[in-house]
């Protein structure tokens, strides 16, 4: 005899022990299993009495010389369905049920004999399927455990098992998706206040891990972190364990940054959406401000800006726009599914100010940079910018007679003072390198810039400097430099500029500023092409919205 038979035997002959407590709820249990044997074994009026179960069995060798386990094989009867040659013929319409004899064994033998037999589950079957009912298939087969001895370990009832009772083998295949969706759902969530990526995760179920992972992206992990903010939403896929196969994050109403699983990590890329261009056009004469007026013509407020950005090198806004000015402007619309998702750029702009027509139109590089253009070609942005700040009115102009109001005596007064609250930002006109900052005399804090070999300029009286600067810095046109304020001979907060050349102090308001350099051949004849359309919108609304004022001036000009 084997080992294991003979632990088998050992494990049978050792003596149950078993307390008075136990004995007596050993007693206590027989009445009930009874009373439930008794009230399920009793028939329902109208049903047979004839025994419910039949199962075959197979001889099980038990002389010790074999110690593989056997296979015994049980078939369900089903009223009308076709068994075993063996099989017991059963009643029509009798309910059959499977019903196996269990072993009586202690609790370390029962365990020692499941190590050494072999599991084979199978799929419920219902007595109700009509295939079954039919005698079209064939009675399913019940295999059930069986230790060496011929005793079998686990009870097997086919209307106990469910498919997370069998194994993967045996199991019925999953419900497959919606047709479209591929593997797992899309589910939005909505970031809010006090969330990180790893929260908002967490309250969908989703793997806190894969929170941590799209976080630490190299290129666009931060858009998950510092970038996250109330209100945000996005549409997450994930499978059943929570594990995230997709995330797409809108940026804005035209870009949406997908994000996708990479080895074990993610990635991400930005994708444009798919819109529809059309174009917009608006027209409108100043009769009381330049922003109302312009609000009125359908412009928005960041158009309003990029018309101020665009014409303000050659047009200052807060003191050359009189009434009777004009503008025309061609812009961009942006649809989606035939609704206004966003506005565009301005394509094209007139602006006729004191009968002075200035037109500027977009045109993209070679290098991919959009930028405003003259007819000509010529780029709208100037080398320098008229002023440096934004101001609420000019203090104090260039004279060389002025009388200094500190001072008390005639003195030059080399630059243009702009009066302006404490700490506004200053921004220096033109690219350059700084050459001095500190404080010098009557300028007290100064900011001296040098552009080429024969332009510089200079901002005085600062509060303070802008952080990151100093002598030798190179600096960018608009980039802040410093803050308004009125240190060294100042009776009150302002900035004083001035604009020189080759030394000599010259008027900033009426200096010829350098002119920009005009494009490439090799891209003018291109730009030409390209920019002859959209001037020809603009000549044609001109003209349409001079013949409508022409004809109101008129309407009004007629007696009642």
């Amino acid at each position: 005899m084997g080992k294991i038979d003979n632990d088998y035997l050992w494990l049978r002959e050792q003596p149950r022990r078993t307390s008075r407590l136990r004995r007596t709820a050993i007693l206590l249990m027989i009445p009930l299993v009874a009373g439930a044997a008794w009230l399920t074994t009793t028939p329902e009026p109208g049903q047979s009495t004839g025994s419910d179960t039949a199962a075959d069995s197979a001889d099980s060798d038990t002389d010790g010389g074999d110690t593989e386990p056997q296979l015994v094989d049980a078939r369900l009867s089903v009223p009308g369905g076709a068994g075993d040659s063996d099989a017991e013929s059963r009643p029509a319409g009798a309910e059959h049920t499977a019903r196996e004899d269990t072993a009586a064994t202690d609790d370390r033998g029962l365990d020692a004999q499941q190590a050494g037999a072999r599991t084979i589950a199978v799929a419920p079957v219902s007595a109700s399927d009509p295939e079954i009912a039919s005698g079209s298939t064939p009675a399913p087969r019940v295999d059930v455990n069986v230790d060496a001895a011929g005793v079998r370990t686990q009870p097997l009832v086919a209307s106990e098992l469910s498919s997370e009772t069998l194994p993967p083998s045996n199991r019925p295949p999953a419900p497959a998706d919606a047709p479209g969706e591929g593997s797992g759902r899309w589910e939005e969530i909505t970031i809010q206040s006090g969330d990180t990526l790893s929260i908002a995760f967490n309250r969908h179920g989703l793997a806190y891990r894969d929170s941590l992972k799209i976080a630490h992206m190299d290129e666009y992990g931060d858009r998950f972190t510092r970038g996250l903010k109330a209100g945000d939403t996005m549409q997450v896929r994930a499978d059943r364990d929570g594990s995230v196969l997709a995330v797409d994050f809108p940026l804005d109403p035209l870009k949406t940054l997908e994000v996708r699983p990479d080895g074990d990590g993610f990635t991400g890329d930005v994708v444009m959406s798919d819109v529809e261009h059309r174009k917009a056009y608006s027209a409108g004469t100043i009769n009381t401000s330049f922003y109302v007026d312009a609000l009125e013509a359908g412009l928005s407020d960041n158009q309003i800006m990029q018309l101020v950005k665009i014409f303000g090198w050659d047009i200052d806004f807060a003191l050359d726009i009189r009434p009777g000015d004009r503008f025309v402007v061609v812009r961009d619309e942006i649809y989606r599914d035939g609704d206004k998702i966003a506005d565009g750029p301005i394509l094209a702009a007139s602006f006729v100010n004191d009968d002075k027509p200035v037109r500027a139109v977009r045109y993209t590089l070679d290098n991919g940079e959009s930028a405003y253009f003259s007819p000509e070609g010529r780029p709208m942005k100037k080398a320098f910018i008229r002023t440096p700040v934004d101001y609420t009115r000019i203090s104090s102009r260039f004279s060389l007679s002025r009388k200094h109001p500190v001072l008390n005596k005639i003195r030059r007064h080399a630059g243009t003072d702009y009066a302006a609250p404490t700490g506004t930002p200053i921004k220096a006109t033109g690219n350059g390198r700084i050459v001095f900052r500190g404080r010098r005399g009557g300028y007290g804090n100064v900011v001296i810039i040098r552009h080429d070999d024969h332009l510089s300029t200079r901002y005085g009286h600062m509060s303070k400097f802008a952080e990151g600067l100093g002598n030798g810095s190179r600096v960018k046109q608009g980039e802040v430099i410093g803050y308004v304020g009125m240190s060294g001979l100042a009776t009150g907060p302002h900035l004083h500029y001035e604009f020189r050349v080759d030394g000599e102090p010259k008027d900033p308001e009426t200096v010829d500023l350098p002119r920009a350099t005009r494009l490439p051949k090799s891209q003018l004849a291109d730009f030409k092409q390209y920019t002859a359309p959209l001037l020809t919108q603009l000549k044609t609304l001109s003209h349409t919205h001079v013949a409508r004022l022409d004809e109101a001036a008129d309407d009004a000009s007629r007696p009642n």
